[in-house]
């Protein structure tokens, strides 16, 4: 059982880590917490939830996951190469494509609440 409170622990560990060291993380956070505010204040449906809940996730998933890529390049090579800044913009891609999927979710919640 002590295993796997641990794993509990070093879990919460790393997200208190990324959100009060990384910048972006902090900022998508930010973000994600408005979206939460704004599906109060229009009532949105048990679905709708899930469908901001899962945007959110997915976002700060991948915001972390990319500043882990980030910070493994870092660590591995001090020089600026080439290869490094393709690992870093790939990965940076990766949060675009579902950043702009979320923002796609959140205009299909909340535009029809708006009009």
């Amino acid at each position: 059982m002590n295993w796997f409170k641990g794993r509990f622990k070093y879990a919460f560990q790393g997200l208190y880590y990324a959100f009060t060291k990384d910048r972006s993380i902090r900022l998508q956070g930010i973000f994600g917490l408005i979206v939460i505010l704004f599906g109060f204040l229009f009532r949105c449906s048990l679905n709708e939830w899930m469908l901001l809940i899962g945007a959110i996730s997915l976002v700060w998933f991948s915001e972390i996951i990319n500043s882990c890529i980030e910070r493994c390049v870092d660590y591995i090579s001090l020089e600026h190469t080439d290869q490094a800044k393709h690992i870093k913009d790939m990965a940076a891609g990766a949060v675009f494509i579902i950043s702009v999927l979320a923002a796609c979710i959140g205009l299909y919640v909340f535009l029809p609440k708006l009009f």
